[in-house]
């Protein structure tokens, strides 16, 4: 069994939220590169009350998860979303690769963003008996071989389709040079309507709309450290001035720049 080594991102205030969870991040088996990015597992024990909610940037990515509740399957998320925590308890989940479910949809992949839908009805009753014990009570080892097991099923031959939009999404992810949709385009060798077509189908979210969540990704970095004025960071991140980036920040993740340095430091809540 081998551990994720993909940069934890678009976690908010990851730094001081960690210490309320423990969070686990596991490749898959070879077989399942092409369908599953990672497997994330995550426990928590908060003692004396205390709650913890934590909050997450949006993700393109379709994940599959299992709590106490029961297993769900979670669309690509266009705004931030967040999972209460209290008492002790845990969350299972598979990140699949961009593009990867679409031959289980029944339309592209921006018709599900926002949904939460029906576990079964892309994977089978199956998917509900994958963990035959409680989850919670086996090793990280028994699920991840589990989840391998049941997950092997739905690999698909990856298309030319889906491989030229997974090149696009690293490339917004990781181009330092990259930061528009015309520039994304170009680079791409497409025209801008082909490229909105693409990521309509295979991830539900625009090119624009990911650069912008990208460049936001380095924002909460830069913010965390703590290093550079708004005026710099703006500079850095190529936006045209500081309120430019100030609003991205506000339509991304509902606050202000400064609103969110100020909620890191909030205390967090004890039930009564």
């Amino acid at each position: 069994m081998q551990y994720s080594h993909h940069r934890v991102s678009g976690v908010m205030h990851h730094n001081d939220s960690k210490k309320h969870y423990r969070l686990r991040r596991y490749v898959p088996d070879t077989p399942l590169a092409n369908l599953i990015e990672q497997y994330w597992l995550v426990n928590w024990q908060l003692k004396n009350g205390q709650e913890h909610v934590q909050r997450n940037l949006p993700d393109p990515n379709f994940h599959l998860t299992f709590d106490g509740l029961g297993v769900k399957l979670i669309g690509p998320v266009s705004k931030v979303y967040q999972y209460p925590m209290a008492a002790s308890g845990f969350v299972i989940g598979v990140k699949f690769n961009a593009g990867a479910l679409n031959v289980l949809l029944d339309g592209p992949a921006s018709d599900y963003v926002d949904k939460e839908l029906s576990a079964s009805k892309y994977f089978g009753s199956g998917v509900i008996d994958i963990f035959e014990t409680r989850a919670d009570g086996m090793t990280d080892e028994m699920i991840v071989s589990a989840l391998n097991k049941f997950l092997v099923r739905f690999v698909e031959p990856v298309t030319a389709k889906q491989t030229q939009v997974a090149v696009l999404l690293d490339c917004i992810k990781n181009s330092g040079e990259i930061y528009t949709v015309a520039q994304l385009a170009q680079r791409a060798d497409l025209s801008v309507r082909t490229l909105q077509r693409l990521f309509n189908q295979y991830i539900g979210l625009s090119p624009k709309w990911l650069l912008r969540k990208y460049r936001l990704h380095d924002a909460l970095d830069e913010l965390e450290a703590n290093t550079l004025t708004m005026v710099e960071l703006a500079t850095q991140l190529e936006y045209t001035d500081q309120s430019h980036l100030i609003r991205d920040f506000k339509d991304m993740l509902g606050m202000s720049p400064a609103q969110y340095l100020s909620d890191r430091y909030a205390p967090e809540k004890s039930r009564s």
